[in-house]
């Protein structure tokens, strides 16, 4: 009996060294952090009157992204856009643009993989 059971734990054993490192490895290859896609965008002052509109992609997995950076006034009346698609690992959109002093909202909209995110930050001039 006592070998019968050692026989089957060490089958069992293994097994489970034939397939751990195989389950280790596609969980890794299917890790979350790999797929996530970060973005940064902004208003910079360059000189006088005269901003930059910008906004960083980064995609470490090359999927199709459809991004819009999007300026608006303190009513969210549109001043200007820009867009792109891109496979990039690093995706950039600018704009260089006069302004005077008031209210304005800077808006990135993206979509990738169907799933589309928005973010917004407000600046006064």
């Amino acid at each position: 009996m006592k070998r019968k059971v050692l026989c089957i734990a060490l089958a069992l054993l293994m097994c489970m060294i034939v397939t751990l490192p195989t389950e280790a490895d596609n969980i890794t290859e299917q890790s979350p952090e790999r797929a996530m896609i970060t973005a940064s965008f902004g208003l910079k002052h360059t000189s006088g009157s005269t901003y930059r509109m910008w906004a960083k992609i980064n995609n470490p997995m090359e999927v199709s992204v459809y991004a819009r950076l999007t300026l608006y006034d303190a009513s969210y009346n549109q001043i200007t856009s820009v867009n792109t698609t891109s496979f990039s690992p690093t995706i950039s959109l600018n704009n260089y643009l006069t302004l005077s002093s008031g209210t304005y909202h800077v808006r990135l909209s993206y979509t990738a993989d169907g799933a589309t995110h928005t973010a917004e930050k407000t600046y006064n001039i």
